[in-house]
């Protein structure tokens, strides 16, 4: 199908990021998202659009504003109709999606947009030969499946053969706006494959060929699974030109792990994990960082409880763990936030169990059990994993619990988080009636990165190599050991983090020195378009023959047009730049 004459198309893109009610909380990779997919679609080399035929709804106030944008839109498209959101989404009834306005009402009951409404106005003022609507919220595959008729239905209804809808996820699950990304997942996997284009796939880029693409991205990340719905020939739509047309098809890359995730330096078969929201739903803080070059109080986590000093090996119980195999904890792996259990399964599987520490959400409005003071989430069971998360009442503060494997297992994914769970809730539990966990039981040294805030590794005349980098608005993980800043002009995402591991060698990069310190960079280290650069800050030994360091991680994401060699050139820069503030080496 050729692709569509921008004269005769038009695009409304609406986002939103800002809400009132403090249960739905901000959203600060919508807005990037939605000016970033403008960009694209105003771009001759990828549709074409007008600026003013690709309209822009920022945090529309009410319902009327966006039907009205979409009425005129509709009305105005004789070619294509392109409509996108990205912002909370509420389901009714197990029926009824609703797409939350800043105003928005926790249940829905006003300050949003009925889907029904929407598709009404799709409906029947539609002019254009080809409509598409992309939906990044939680629960938006509601509109794939009954509530928007079954396929004939919708075919009969829209009276044309040439409709596309693309949703980020199923119709019971939530949609994923992780912290520490420029954008939500879903849209950020869009923007890379509209950007990037798809290796192999026809050129224009066919919406289904589009689909496929992201969808296999976002499982690679073992994130939710989007939804798609084509009536007739809608499939065929094709929006955009294929940038990637030319480039050779990729053999099997190894997969980029959800974001926070460290992957193992050791071979693992299987993993079961207990973390701490390592991708954080839609459900996001605001980003912490450093206000007027002052770091933010690393103990000002809990209003409650000291959770920086407290140790998270005090939340596993390797013995609890036990009838599911041989288990023993590993206190050394990964960043400071958690600790892990090894599990050796009957079928000779490794199963990994970790439980950490991050900053607090509020708990959704569904699918939650509350357990003395302290609510217990229970996320739909997935193909690889199974995730709990416990939120204390009055602390700033997420434990997840996470089983996951890395492939084939017959372990009970959902047995095992559950049982993990209940050591972890037990001990959570006692821990805020004595007023606090038990403390690390080691001494970190004075040459130790704990005490390190890695949002101050970097200041504004640093941060300046970074095109259009807003240096005074970083996200700080939780205890600031880890942080990262956005370029959303530059399309750059800048990554700071602490970890512990394995001690790297030349078999993990290039060979490097950075302020003294032993150093090996990374292209592509987890993605195409990045570049990271290890710094060893200490080496130590936690037993025989068992060399382990703390590293600096500084990895440079970029969207599309930054080469390797430009991301790796800005990440030894940035790389010297924070090595310069750490702690000088015993």
């Amino acid at each position: 199908m050729p692709q569509p004459d921008p004269a005769r198309s038009r695009a409304v893109l609406i986002g939103v990021n800002e809400y009132e009610q403090p249960l739905l909380h901000s959203l600060p990779s919508v807005a990037p998202g939605v000016r970033r997919l403008a960009e694209l679609l105003t771009d001759p080399t990828v549709w074409g659009l007008s600026e003013k035929h690709c309209v822009e709804l920022p945090n529309p106030a009410t319902s009327d504003e966006v039907l009205k944008a979409v009425c005129a839109a509709a009305r105005a498209a004789t070619d294509t109709l392109l409509v996108y959101f990205a912002g909370h989404g509420h389901l009714i009834g197990g029926t009824d999606l609703r797409l939350m306005l800043p105003t928005a009402h926790p249940g829905a009951l006003y300050g949003a947009v009925k889907y029904g409404d929407l598709r009404r106005v799709l409906l029947e003022e539609r002019r254009a030969e080809n409509q598409v609507v992309i939906l990044d919220c939680c629960y938006s595959g509601a509109a794939v499946d009954e509530r928007m008729g079954g396929a004939e239905d919708f075919v009969d209804g829209v009276g044309v053969d040439r409709s596309y809808l693309m949703t980020s996820c199923a119709a019971q699950e939530a949609s994923f706006a992780p912290r520490g990304e420029m954008y939500p997942a879903f849209t950020g996997a869009l923007i890379r494959a509209i950007g990037r284009g798809v290796p192999g796939a026809p050129d224009p880029l066919p919406m289904r060929d589009l689909f496929v693409h992201v969808r296999r991205a976002l499982n690679a990340r073992g994130l939710p699974e989007p939804r798609d719905l084509a009536t007739g020939v809608g499939h065929e739509i094709a929006l955009v030109r294929n940038r990637g047309k030319d480039r050779p098809v990729p053999g099997d890359a190894p997969a980029l792990p959800p974001p926070g995730w460290k992957r193992r330096l050791r071979r693992v078969a299987a993993t079961a994990a207990i973390a701490v929201t390592a991708t954080s739903s839609a459900h996001l803080t605001p980003g912490n960082g450093v206000a007027d070059g002052i770091p933010r109080d690393l103990r000002a986590v809990s209003r409650a409880v000291d959770y920086h000093d407290a140790d998270p090996c005090a939340l596993t119980d390797p013995a609890g763990l036990g009838r599911f195999g041989r288990a023993g904890q590993d206190a050394a792996y990964g960043g400071f936030e958690r600790c892990d259990v090894l599990v050796e399964g009957e079928d000779g599987d490794e199963i990994d169990v970790m439980v950490g520490f991050d900053k607090g959400q509020e708990p959704p409005t569904r699918g939650v059990e509350k357990r003395d003071g302290i609510t217990v989430v229970k996320q739909p069971a997935e193909s690889d994993r199974c995730v709990r998360e416990l939120l204390p009442d009055g602390d700033d503060i997420t434990v997840t619990v996470l089983a996951k494997t890395g492939g084939s297992t017959t372990a009970p994914l959902c047995e095992i988080a559950d049982a993990a769970t209940g050591h972890a809730l037990t001990a959570l539990r006692k821990g805020l009636e004595n007023g606090g966990l038990p403390a690390r039981p080691e001494t970190f040294p004075d040459d130790s990165l704990f005490r390190t805030d890695a949002c101050a590794l970097l200041n504004g005349a640093a941060l300046e190599a970074v095109p259009g980098v807003d240096a005074a608005d970083p996200d700080a993980g939780f205890g600031n050991w880890s942080c990262t800043w956005w370029s959303p002009t530059g399309h750059l995402q800048v990554d700071l983090r602490f970890d512990r591991g394995q001690s790297p060698t030349a078999g993990d990069g290039t060979p490097t020195s950075v302020q003294g310190r032993r150093a090996f960079v990374q292209p592509e280290a987890d993605d195409e378009n990045m570049c990271q650069v290890r710094v060893v800050q200490r080496t130590y030994s936690d037993g025989p023959d068992r060399p382990l360091a703390e590293t600096l991680d500084v990895a440079v994401r970029g969207d599309e047009n930054p080469s390797t060699d430009a991301l790796c050139a800005l990440a030894n820069q940035l790389a010297d730049a924070s090595a310069s503030g750490l702690p000088p080496v015993g």
